[in-house]
């Protein structure tokens, strides 16, 4: 009879896996120029007069405490314009990501609303940012007027890795709720539907542009409410006090052909149904061609683009069509860019024509 064989060993005990650190801190920052040429006094001649309408720096922080739990906090700092030294928050809110699915974000943040906000002028090709018409109003989602960001809570998620996203906001919720009417505002509801037939495009944040480094072809659409959403006068006095309903939709076609460069086409177009917005329709359309080789350190983008906003009950109509010329250096992070604009306000009460030429610098990290 055989012995029987030892057991073996009983193994050591495991050293304790260390805990993995997750937290962290990111910082960076952005800075934007432009230098317009423009006759102050006749606002359709391009030259006699010339001041910077941009310059601003934008510090840029963010961090995670846990795997789950995040924060940003963005500022601005802008001088050197016609509105003098300004510092400004941006962003400034706390974040929770369940999973990729699921992500609920509150504090101060950005709108849920179009492509072109969630993209911001940062991450688009144009050197304006679309909706702002020179002589004219700013016509846009509700929510963005305050550069692009308001106060509230905003539930989102991203399935397929950036194929499909949602975006459920409550926001203006600095509103004074508490006041009584008319000085007290309801929440403004915002909404978005985002997919990508072709690329994909993962997070909270997108862009209008992707510089060829994918093939893209993506819709989005919106629909915002605010019950009793109010205009006030320079005195702080309510002007107009109105629901208000918003639907826009967007898309975005992008293709890189390899040697023949770079094509990029967008469009939106968004409905305002209230009498607190001071134009019914806007869209606006654009096309862009980016070089396939370096020329010097950077790439070549010429672009057009064609925006118009109607007013059923005045038939009011304005319109406004860039040429821009961009040297790309690297992406978004740095470029420079030369821009030309005509605007057609003069359908507005007192509005003037409006023709300029900007020179505009970009550089982020």
């Amino acid at each position: 009879m055989m012995p029987a064989e030892e057991p073996p060993p009983a193994p050591a005990d495991a050293a304790p896996a260390e805990e993995e650190e997750t937290f962290t801190l990111t910082t960076g920052v952005g800075f934007r120029a432009a230098l317009r040429l423009q006759d102050s006094e006749n606002p359709k001649k391009i030259f006699g007069d010339q001041w910077f309408d941009e310059l601003y720096v934008e510090p840029r922080f963010s961090g995670r405490v846990t795997k789950e739990v995040g924060w940003a906090a963005n500022f601005q700092a802008s001088g050197g314009t016609v509105q003098g030294l300004e510092v400004r928050t941006l962003d400034l809110y706390g974040q929770l990501d369940f999973a990729d699915e699921f992500h609920i974000w509150a504090g101060r943040l950005l709108t849920p609303s179009d492509r072109s906000n969630f993209s911001g002028p940062w991450f688009m090709s144009p050197w304006t940012y679309p909706g702002v018409y020179f002589g004219g109003p700013y016509i846009g989602p509700r929510g963005t007027e305050e550069l692009g960001r308001d106060t509230g809570a905003v539930v989102w998620g991203d399935v397929g890795e950036g194929m499909f996203k949602y975006y459920l906001g409550v926001m203006d919720l600095d509103g004074n709720p508490g006041d009584p009417a008319p000085f007290s505002q309801s929440p403004l509801y915002s909404a978005r539907l985002a997919y990508a037939f072709i690329g994909k495009e993962p997070g909270f944040y997108g862009s209008s542009t992707y510089y060829g480094s994918q093939d893209i072809v993506a819709i989005g659409a919106a629909v915002q409410y605010q019950n009793d959403y109010t205009i006030f006068d320079e005195d702080g006095m309510p002007a107009v006090r109105d629901d208000l309903l918003e639907i826009n939709a967007d898309i975005l076609a992008e293709f890189n052909l390899g040697g023949a460069g770079t094509l990029t086409f967008e469009g939106a177009y968004y409905y305002f149904d209230t009498d607190a917005m001071p134009m019914d329709h806007h869209f606006f359309v654009l096309a862009s061609y980016l070089t396939p080789e370096m020329i010097g350190i950077g790439k070549l983008q010429p672009l057009v683009r064609y925006q118009q906003a109607m007013n059923d009950d005045t038939d009011q109509t304005i319109s406004q069509f860039d040429v821009v010329l961009s040297y790309v250096m690297k992406d978004y992070f740095a470029k420079l860019a030369l821009a030309y604009t005509h605007a057609n306000v003069s359908d507005l009460g007192g509005g003037t024509d409006q023709n300029l030429i900007q020179i505009g610098f970009q550089i982020q990290q």
